[in-house]
């Protein structure tokens, strides 16, 4: 059943894959195997086979088994022709390959080397390709064997094969024979080659021994003989590559490699001869074109730098040429050749001096003078008429001449550069909000003041100097241009920054109202603001607006009234200040926005938590009176009175009602607190008052009750006081438990601290047997008390208030709202903290503590 099994496909392609390949002994095996299986089939069973009632045919089963292994002995066979068809077709490609490269036509002495080795390679490639035809033939044989017939294609494939290595004699005997052929014939090549190269070396030798007797009568062909000597210097060096080249042929060849060390011998030979040679000639060339050539076309440093590099090099040939071996020809022209450039050098001075691009017509006029000939600059006066004329012997003066010149050339550069560097730059303006106007943007500004710092200070270095006198007319004027624009740009700096501070400022109507002549200053100043900028914004070039008429004064004069205006502003503000002293805590930009917009008092809302610490902010009715305020933390307080803006006016005016009418408020509801305290239950009572109110007002109590039990009943009193307060401190802390409000939560928490504070108080005078009311240990707490004063700090008639004490100082409780804040703990060290301020206060002294926090 295996034959019809799925993997039967699979196991013919493992068996045709293993490794090592399987050989014909194992393919005959399977083949046998597969045959065996098929007679098997074809014998074990009947075609019939009866089983009680029924009868089965097995024939078609069988039939179908013995396909199967005949289908895969024909796969098994087709994986061997496969594989024949494969080796013929590489034999195929093999042999046509040998047969391309050995019919090559060799050029060169590589190429016919190259393919002799070929030729000996293929003899051992083809061994192997004849053993493959024969593992082919048996194969085939193979396959003849199994009576499996390949398609007509395969059998062409391999007749062509198999003629191969009976073809092949005959073509690697041609082969062979045409490279030999070849190989003498690149032999003798090399061989003229090398005769030909020895022929030339011997002809350069000759040549460069020429040198050596060639002296100073040569120079007439001086340019002759450089361009003889270059020459044989780049055949020398082509000798080179040649003789590295019959070097490489002759070790293909097999060959001894030939010496040909002379060649970089004779280069280094030569080389000084190519030196001397072609620098006589050059400045021989040189010499005759600047002496007889205009002498306004010289330029000083090119002649200077080609004399004194011909000189150098005649110099080193001289020491050469004069030692052992010494060579007298080459050394005289060289002599020679030295000396003349020696003899120019002298002239160098003068050309220096009168070639300077420095000079000026004045400097010519002045010239003339000191040779006494005019010195023309044309095409016909060389430097040799005038050294025919004498000149040299003014070279002093007219050295001096030129130093000067140079001199004044340079502050006549220095002035064009600092001209050129103003060319085309600009302001650049930018328009203000919705002013219409403009205002200065930094970059072109930027830029001009760096300029402005640099080129002020080479301007009076360069007054100073004594050269600057021709260019006085130039230099002064411009001087005081760049002065002037520097006093300018700063006045105009200055002004702007003035005028985006106070423009917003004065561009509200309540600020015009409030100060009139400030107002009219500004106004004034604002329009030669607007008409300055405009006329910039027309002509932004900055060279030509240094030359506006009256720019500097008007800017002066700007900044004067912007003085004026800022001082007026600056005691307007402080004059608010002093009728409403919470405007100190404010910057004069927020001062100023709230006096702007003084008229709506919602506007002055987002100002109201600096001046009320505690204040969010106020209530205001739809009427536009006000009728409360809101806490930081949310706490809802209505005022006694309501407060109208627009009846008072003046924001610092209804701001002081407000503060007034918030002190009334906490006055009259801390007197009503106290009274309901003694009515409700305590713990009902913190949840429905203010919490600052409630702090002090239980301290009120908690004072009155210390006080009754110290009288009532001494320690002991205090004693059973003690266990009051820590009921009542249980209850509070119960409460926290419950349900409660953020707000009668941060209620409920800061009571604690102080009852926890009281309690402890109350206990540790009990502890330390306190039996009278002026006791110090009583006298040194903090006690709230509610009494009558003739001028409570609310500004209320006189009537009940609380009083604060603490040893021998009292004060007044002042009703600053301090909002629904937490409070930290109480410590031996805070009790001395408000002993200390108590002091200072009770002698109209003030305090900061300073220090952690949470330490007292």
């Amino acid at each position: 059943m295996w034959l019809l099994s799925d993997e039967t496909d699979a196991r013919v392609a493992a068996f045709a894959a293993a490794e090592p390949r399987p050989g014909l002994d194992e393919y005959r095996a399977e083949l046998d195997r597969l045959g065996a299986a098929a007679d098997a089939v074809r014998s074990a069973c009947t075609n019939v086979v009866v089983t009680g009632l029924y009868a089965v045919r097995t024939s078609d089963f069988k039939e179908l088994m013995c396909e199967a292994a005949d289908a895969l002995r024909r796969s098994l066979l087709d994986q061997v022709r496969a594989s024949v068809r494969e080796s013929n077709v590489a034999i195929n490609e093999a042999y046509l390959a040998i047969q391309t490269e050995a019919a090559k036509v060799s050029h060169s002495v590589d190429e016919v080397v190259a393919l002799k080795r070929f030729i000996q390679k293929s003899n051992a490639d083809m061994e192997k390709l004849r053993d493959a035809i024969a593992s082919n033939r048996e194969k085939d044989a193979f396959l003849v064997e199994y009576r499996f017939a390949p398609p007509e294609e395969d059998f062409e494939v391999g007749i062509r094969a198999y003629e191969w290595p009976r073809k092949m004699v005959d073509i690697m005997k041609e082969a062979t024979t045409k490279v030999n052929l070849e190989h003498k014939e690149f032999e003798a090549q090399v061989k003229k080659r090398r005769k030909d190269f020895g022929d030339a070396l011997e002809k350069y030798q000759a040549e460069l021994a020429a040198y050596d007797e060639l002296g100073a009568d040569g120079i007439t062909r001086r340019d002759q003989i450089a361009a003889e000597v270059t020459a044989l210097s780049e055949q020398l060096k082509a000798a080179q590559v040649e003789a590295e080249e019959i070097n490489a042929q002759e070790k293909l060849f097999g060959w001894a490699a030939s010496k040909y060390g002379n060649v970089a011998k004779m280069q280094s030979t030569l080389e000084p001869y190519v030196t001397l040679w072609t620098t006589v000639s050059t400045f021989y060339d040189s010499y005759a074109s600047w002496m007889n050539g205009p002498f306004y076309k010289l330029i000083p440093e090119e002649v200077e730098t080609e004399t004194n590099d011909s000189f150098r090099r005649l110099y080193k040939l001289t020491k050469l040429f004069g030692t052992e071996p010494a060579r007298p020809s080459p050394l005289g022209v060289a002599e020679e050749g030295r000396n003349k450039v020696s003899a120019f050098q002298e002239h160098l001075p003068l050309i220096a001096a009168i070639c300077n691009p420095g000079l000026r017509d004045r400097h010519w006029a002045a010239m003339a003078d000191i040779v006494g000939f005019e010195v023309r600059r044309d095409e016909v006066t060389s430097l040799k008429r005038l050294l025919d004329q004498d000149i040299g012997e003014q070279l002093s003066k007219i050295t001096e001449l030129s130093d000067t010149a140079s001199r004044e050339w340079s502050i006549e550069k220095a002035l064009a550069k600092m001209t050129a560097d103003w060319e085309g730059l600009a302001f650049e303006l930018g328009p203000w909000k919705e002013t219409g106007t403009f205002i200065l943007k930094g970059g072109p500004v930027d830029e001009a003041q760096m300029l402005l710092d640099d080129h002020i200070v080479k301007c009076q270095a360069m007054s100073a100097s004594p050269f600057a006198k021709p260019f006085a007319d130039k230099l002064i004027p411009w001087e005081k241009k760049l002065v002037r624009f520097q006093e300018i740009l700063d006045q105009w700096l200055k002004c702007q920054g003035k005028w985006l501070y106070l423009e917003p400022i004065f561009g509200a109507e309540e600020i015009m109202k409030q100060i009139p002549r400030e107002g009219s200053a500004f106004r004034e100043m604002d329009a030669t603001w607007r008409r300055i900028m405009a006329a910039v914004s027309e002509q932004p070039v900055m060279t030509d607006v240094a030359e506006f008429e009256g720019l500097l004064e008007d800017l002066v004069a700007c900044n004067t009234s912007l003085d004026v205006v800022e001082k007026g502003l600056n005691d307007f503000l402080d004059t608010k200040k002093m009728a409403f002293p919470r405007f100190f805590f404010l910057s004069n930009d927020e001062l100023l926005e709230i006096l702007s917009e003084a008229k709506d008092p919602l506007n002055v809302q987002p100002f109201v938590k600096k001046c009320f610490e505690a204040v969010k902010e106020l209530t205001f009715e739809t009427d536009g009176e006000i009728s409360g305020m809101v806490s930081v933390e949310g706490e809802k307080i209505p005022f006694v009175d309501t407060v109208n803006p627009a009846a008072t006016g003046a924001v610092e005016r209804w701001l002081l009602d407000v503060e007034s009418d918030i002190r009334r408020t906490l006055h009259k509801v801390a007197g009503e607190a106290l009274e309901a305290y003694a009515k409700a239950d305590r713990a009902q009572w913190i949840l429905e008052w203010p919490g600052q109110l409630v702090l002090n007002c239980s301290q009120v109590y908690w004072t009155r009750e210390v006080t009754d039990a110290i009288r009532t009943g001494g320690s002991k009193g205090l004693a059973a006081y003690a266990e009051k307060c820590s009921e009542q401190l249980n209850r509070i802390v119960g409460l926290v438990r419950g349900r409660l409000t953020s707000l009668e939560r941060a209620t409920c928490g800061a009571l604690v601290v102080i009852d926890v504070h009281a309690r402890d108080v109350t206990a540790d005078m009990a502890y330390k047997r306190v039996e009278d009311v002026r006791d110090f240990n009583w006298e040194s707490q903090l006690r709230y008390y509610w009494e009558h004063h003739e001028a409570p700090p609310s500004g209320v008639h006189a009537q009940e208030t609380i009083m604060v004490r603490m040893i021998n100082a009292e004060a007044l409780y002042g009703y600053e709202y301090l909002g629904n804040s937490g409070r930290l703990v109480i410590t031996p060290l805070t009790d001395r903290c408000y002993r200390t301020l108590m002091g200072a206060i009770h002698m109209n002294l003030g305090g900061a503590p300073a220090g952690p926090a949470g330490t007292g």
